[in-house]
């Protein structure tokens, strides 16, 4: 018999599946066993006691079908510290190899993270560089050694057509933060990195335990520079990684080769919706110029409702007085 999940377990799976379906559509595929007519703990006959299937790709390149990723849930998930369980179908890799992938997987997990996109995107990247692999490989010795040189650098030229991304994937679908694509000839070039100030804790008033807002701010003149200084802070600090929200704004001029200067400036959310716009506004009304402000706040459990905004805003300035952006006047 199936343990009953708790209302706050089916919730949050609720979420996450539709997630996953809104992100992978017809890829993620029906439960093996349908759930019974008037069963609620389902989400397009997709069972929220899983197993979850997802496939990965179109037919692999060696004859065995769609390489699809089982996810088996325990009932718990997301809230206890007992990790999904993460199958591999239809992917034919040296055992070794195949075992290490699934240790990264697990080793990716922590309470209340949801799992399926996240493990679901690095498979496929893992799988699509074993099969880029492979073709070149084939390609080599199908070659030969006169032809060899004019064939690598077919093989580079076609590389250069897709630019490498690297992708950051939120730990949560819960809060409508987007995944987000950084180019890596970018984000791994140290002539865009920036210095980053970092201010301290915010507390909100009459919030929950747990909540703490924090501003970082940094210099920016093109966007490469915002997009360096965005990675640096989902890749490399785990913390703002697993914060709720990761609100910003950026504004700077970009001077063109005829002396002409061209404001450029945007904002995002984050899932916290209004919030970019107030950043935004606050740049332009303070006179803030070639400056990124982002906004991190780890939600503590109590609805703060409008007042949050003026907290946001109050850290972001607090950044640029900090960083010498605006007068603390």
């Amino acid at each position: 018999m199936t343990e009953a999940l708790s209302e706050e377990v089916t919730l949050r799976r609720t979420e996450e599946l539709a997630a996953l379906q809104a992100y992978y559509d017809d890829a993620l595929l029906p439960s093996l066993i349908p759930p019974e007519n008037g069963n609620n703990n389902e989400v397009h006959n997709i069972a929220l006691e899983g197993p979850w299937f997802i496939q990965l790709g179109n037919q692999s390149l060696f004859g065995l079908g769609i390489p699809t990723l089982e996810i088996r849930v325990p009932p718990s998930y997301p809230f206890g510290d007992e990790c999904p369980i993460p199958i591999l179908h239809s992917v034919m890799m040296n055992p070794q190899t195949k075992e290490a992938l699934l240790k990264e997987l697990q080793d990716m997990f922590e309470m209340e993270m949801d799992v399926g996109i996240m493990w679901g995107e690095h498979c496929r990247e893992e799988i699509s560089i074993m099969e880029e692999t492979y073709t070149t490989q084939q390609l080599l010795q199908q070659d030969d050694d006169g032809d060899r040189a004019t064939t690598l650098k077919k093989i580079a030229n076609e590389n250069e057509v897709g630019q490498e991304v690297q992708t950051f994937i939120p730990p949560t679908t819960r809060y409508n933060q987007p995944i987000r694509n950084f180019p890596t000839s970018v984000i791994h070039n140290p002539k865009y990195q920036r210095e980053i100030l970092h201010t301290p804790p915010f507390h909100p008033p009459k919030s929950g335990a747990a909540e703490n807002m924090i501003a970082h701010v940094c210099k920016v003149t093109c966007m490469e520079h915002v997009q360096w200084a965005l990675a640096e802070l989902l890749f490399n600090d785990k913390k703002v990684a697993k914060a709720t929200h990761n609100m910003f704004a950026y504004r700077f001029h970009h001077h063109g080769d005829d002396d002409s200067a061209l404001l450029v400036h945007d904002n995002d959310d984050d899932g916290e919706k209004g919030s970019g716009a107030k950043l935004a506004s606050l740049l332009e009304l303070s006179g803030a110029e070639n400056v990124l402000v982002v906004v991190s706040r780890w939600y503590g459990g109590q609805l703060l409702g409008p007042a949050r905004f003026k907290w946001i805003a109050a850290v972001a300035r607090t950044g640029l007085v900090q960083g010498g952006f605006i007068n603390g006047d």
